[in-house]
Parts: structure tokens; sequence; C-alpha cells
């Protein structure tokens, strides 16, 4: 017993977490630009993994460096506890915290992935981090979309014990039409996107049985033996809906649908079973005159509510897109 209370105050003390009203993860109700990552081209499609150790790297789709085209470019990340809740550049001073991008992994399948395209929604997965399991090999994947082909289509890179290796095309999910943002269940169950394929864009839904207490492994997520495919109808619109993430059963996606604030509006739904909520608007608090793009919901352990990065072109930014964040809902 004493051990396992020495092995909780290590964990917790490794989280950068800075006496004062933020110590309990105190709601954000701001909007925070985070100037330190924009730019004056457009910034959207972030990801952000898994927080182990305080620090993390913080992946996106930007213009920066090509111009016309959106690259994928990434920097080390850590969250600052000051006046509010903020995320910054960190260097790690040549000290690797989080073994994801173990021996530079991340940064080489971003380098591999990137070309005279656009590419978007990078999605960053480890099994037995972001997917219930006990797969112990050495497992980290980067999802991205690119348009290299013509339609966007959705592909993978894998570096284990091997090394880096891909890309791969997710077949299973790609079609003729417009395919990205890939993002999965926590039991490895359900894996959502959003497509074209119908016309306007709207959300998918790929369900894969699973049996109680079976392993979740790349093979069975990556290439199951039975699956079925849905296009979720509680989240459609008459509007182009894209961009869902889905996290601790809440959905967050962006649609143009009416009754919004202008543009593409942030919209919320949760999953009770098998049963969708109404999706509901995030409100003015978040959303704007102009357009919101891909929100995601990080699994960050140490905040009480679920924390949002998003991106919006609105007013008052470095240019074009830029990236905020803010909490979407208190607890």
């Amino acid at each position: 017993m004493k051990r396992y209370i020495a092995l909780v105050l290590l964990m917790q003390s490794c989280w950068p977490i800075q006496p004062g009203s933020r110590k309990n993860g105190e709601f954000l109700n701001d909007v925070v630009r985070l100037d330190e990552f924009n730019s004056e081209f457009d910034d959207y499609n972030s990801d952000l993994p898994y927080n182990k150790s305080g620090h993390t790297y913080l992946t996106f789709s930007s213009k920066r460096d090509r111009k016309n085209v959106f690259n994928l470019v990434s920097f080390p990340a850590q969250f600052t506890y000051d006046k509010r809740l903020g995320l910054e550049k960190y260097n790690p001073g040549g000290v690797q915290y989080d073994s994801f991008v173990d021996k530079g992994a991340l940064e080489g399948m971003i380098n591999r992935a990137n070309g005279t395209f656009n590419v978007f929604g990078p999605k960053t997965l480890k099994f037995g981090y972001d997917i219930q399991s006990d797969y112990t090999k050495r497992n980290f994947f980067l999802f991205y979309a690119d348009d290299s082909e013509g339609d966007m289509q959705i592909r993978y890179f894998l570096n284990d014990d091997k090394g880096i290796s891909g890309p791969f095309n997710f077949d299973i999910l790609n079609s003729k039409k417009d395919d990205g943002y890939p993002s999965f269940s926590y039991a490895g169950d359900k894996i959502y996107f959003s497509s074209n394929r119908d016309g306007n864009f709207d959300i998918y839904e790929l369900s894969i049985p699973r049996k109680e207490g079976e392993q979740v492994t790349p093979e069975s997520l990556l290439h199951p033996e039975s699956y079925k495919l849905r296009k979720v109808e509680e989240l459609s619109s008459p509007g182009d809906d894209k961009c869902p993430y889905f996290q601790d059963g809440m959905m967050v996606f962006v649609s143009d649908r009416s009754g919004g604030f202008g543009g593409s509006d942030v919209y919320y739904a949760k999953l009770d079973g098998e049963k969708w909520s109404e999706p509901v608007n995030a409100g003015q608090r978040i959303n704007s005159a102009n357009n919101e793009y891909r929100p995601i919901l990080p699994a960050q352990m140490h905040f009480n509510y679920p924390l949002m990065i998003f991106s919006s072109d609105r007013p008052g930014g470095k240019g074009g897109f830029d990236l905020y964040m803010s909490g979407l809902t208190k607890q």
C-alpha cells in the first residue's frame, strides 16, 4: 500500500501544476489565442497527444513553409498556469520526455508526409495510451489526409521496433471522394471520420465488433475481419458537418448548418450507450461571425473538464486561421 501511495505522489509531481487557482483544473472560460504557435499564414488542424510528463508536442497543418499548400509542423509544448491557463513552446534541452516521439519518430513521419500538396488533420495514436490495450510492442501512429492524388485520402505512418514505415492508405475509410479526420474510441470499437462521398460533408462511424476482454491490436483496428460503416444521421444536417473528434463520450465537430453565428461553428454531442444527444452549438463564447475549424479534445488527465483547441479566422489573430484554446463545457 505504501508503495502504491508513493507511486501516485510521484506521478502527480510530474504534472506542471503550480499553486493557485489552476491547480485543480479551474474551468478555462477565456478563449486563449496560442500566439507562440500561430503565424501570419493559415494554421489549423491541431493534434495534442496525451501529456505524459507535463510536456507534449503540438502538431498542426500550416501554410507557413510552402505558402500555397498546408503541410504539417510540430513543436514541443507545455502548459502554463499563471493568471490563466496557457500553452507555449517548450525547449526540452535535449531531454526527451514523451516516449511517443522517441528517436524523432514524429518529426520523421512529418517529413515523409509533407510535399507539394495539402496535408490535413494529423492524429497521433499509441496503444495503451489512446487505445485500451495491453499491447506492449513499440507502436506509434501518425494519421493524416492528403490530396496528393486529387481527392483527400486518409493515410498513416507507423513507428515500431523496425523504425518508421509507410505511408499506408487507410483503405477501410477511404472512398473516391474526400475523406479525412479519423478519430478513435478508447475501446477501439469505433472510428469516426468525415467524408463528402454522398454530396455534402457528413460524419461517418465505422464500428468494429469486440468481444469482452479482447485485446485490441494494431492489426485488429486497422484491418478488422468485419465492420459496419454508417453515416451518423443523428449528427447530420443539410450543410457540411466536418472534423469529428471523439474523446470520453463527447464528440466535437464543425458545421455550417443554419442557426449558427456565421460560417462554420463548433458543435458538440454526447454518446450515451449507442444513442447520441442532439448536437449543441458551443455558443457565442467560442463561436464567432467567422469560421471555426477542427476542434479537438486532448486527453489531459489533470483537467477536470474537456479542454478544447480549435482554429478560427476571426479578426485579431496573426493572419488567416489561428489556433485557440478554451474550455468546452463545465463538468
